[in-house]
């Protein structure tokens, strides 16, 4: 059962047995332009608002401790998956009554895999964060014959639906390391950064956990470029990558800059560790600065293979780190972006399904695709839109420094 399918199916059990349709939507993600498709194909209705701690404007999105007074007539279209519908049920609930909060992705299969003594053992996991070079650590790791990890990077496994069928799928990426004991298994999943609680019921208590980190202004302009590219996320009817294609025409720094008031709650990188720190303790944890790994890769990657337990005599004394997935493009224009998504979603769909045949005849169409939508682009974000997200960023660094216990000035600010 695929997110949209079981979004609709827990909206149709609702209306089944409740009238009111004064519906809130939150918070403001992927998923929640696949509710508002929904609930306007479906039942021709309109939510009341929606709510968003990170991306508000008080018009149409609140955050939660300033939503309009109708509020308590509304119920709640809880959209989200992990520790952040987790978090967000905990803090609706001193709003309104548990029977007003309808968690769309509950999903009685979940529980089953959580609960299944076949899972994978996972050594280490890598949860965060994208942009941050996390494609080039795996592509380091790999070369250490102690290290397995999935031939792909990602899985995606417990970001999306978590079933019977799906965990099957995700058995399949480790079928080469099953019965060696002598190997540490890892996983390098960016996209878990809101995942601890599943990282946590799925892996168990003696994981490790690395986290790449980056200056998030930098790692934010990446990502939009990376959405601008095939766009990562759920496309809806009113998706805001194309709503801004079709007001800028093209990808520009100004685009860029009224995208990022949206998207920056991204990168606050201590707000997603925390959440970890809520399973593990920080000695288990370690947080590697990308550019202080680009600068010293010898002694940071030295460290990272003390950290996962790897003897002495097993540790690859690397002298350069990889550089993968730069990504200088974005597409053309707005057709091109739908061209690439659909891609993207099949790419998506084949890797969670273990079809790897496929998926190298589909990467080979991938290739020759993205020479026709897309170009390169390199111009720099705007000084001004830097120095905004800078200060929004500040607090959040200054939490991420105590967690490492060293001070980032000079590396990002």
């Amino acid at each position: 059962m695929s997110e949209k399918e079981l979004i609709a199916k827990n909206i149709r059990n609702y209306f089944k047995n409740h009238e009111n349709k004064k519906i809130v939507i939150l918070p403001l993600r992927d998923l929640s332009g696949i509710v508002r498709d929904i609930l306007r194909e479906e039942y021709d209705l309109c939510e009341q608002f929606l709510v968003d701690n990170y991306a508000f404007d008080m018009e149409h999105i609140f955050p939660m401790d300033k939503m309009p007074d109708p509020y308590k007539e509304c119920v709640f279209f809880l959209a989200v998956f992990g520790t952040t519908g987790k978090v967000l049920k905990e803090k609706l609930s001193e709003y309104v009554s548990a029977d007003r909060i309808v968690d769309l992705l509950y999903d009685e299969e979940r529980e089953k895999v959580f609960q299944s003594d076949s899972k994978v053992h996972i050594d280490f996991a890598c949860p965060g964060f994208a942009k941050c070079g996390t494609t080039s650590l795996h592509y380091a790791l790999a070369q250490n014959p102690k290290i397995f990890l999935p031939e792909g990077k990602e899985t995606w496994f417990l970001r999306y639906n978590i079933n019977e069928d799906t965990h099957e799928s995700f058995k399949k990426h480790y079928e080469k390391a099953k019965g060696r004991k002598d190997l540490i298994r890892g996983m390098i999943e960016p996209s878990y950064r809101s995942q601890a609680d599943e990282v946590y019921r799925y892996c168990g208590k003696d994981l490790k956990l690395i986290f790449c980190v980056r200056n998030p202004a930098d790692v934010l302009y990446s990502y939009f470029k990376m959405t601008m590219r095939c766009d990562l996320g759920t496309f809806s009817s009113d998706s805001v990558e194309l709503a801004m294609m079709d007001e800028f025409g093209r990808v520009c720094p100004e685009m860029f800059d009224k995208w990022s008031q949206q998207y920056r709650y991204r990168e606050r990188y201590a707000h997603y560790i925390k959440a970890f720190l809520e399973f593990y303790p920080m000695e288990q944890i370690k947080i590697i600065a990308g550019e202080e790994l680009y600068a010293d890769v010898y002694n940071q990657m030295n460290d990272l293979q003390e950290f996962l337990g790897i003897a002495e005599k097993d540790r690859i004394a690397y002298r350069e780190f990889p550089r993968e997935n730069i990504g200088s493009q974005v597409v053309k224009d707005k057709t091109g972006l739908e061209i690439n998504h659909e891609l993207f979603q099949l790419n998506l769909k084949l890797t969670r399904a273990g079809d790897f045949q496929s998926l190298e005849l589909l990467n080979s169409l991938r290739d020759k695709t993205e020479k026709i939508t897309m170009a390169d682009y390199n111009a720099p974000m705007l000084d001004s839109t830097r120095q905004h997200l800078m200060e929004y960023y500040m607090d959040d660094i200054c939490e991420l420094e105590k967690m490492m216990g060293k001070s980032l000035k000079g590396v990002w600010y």
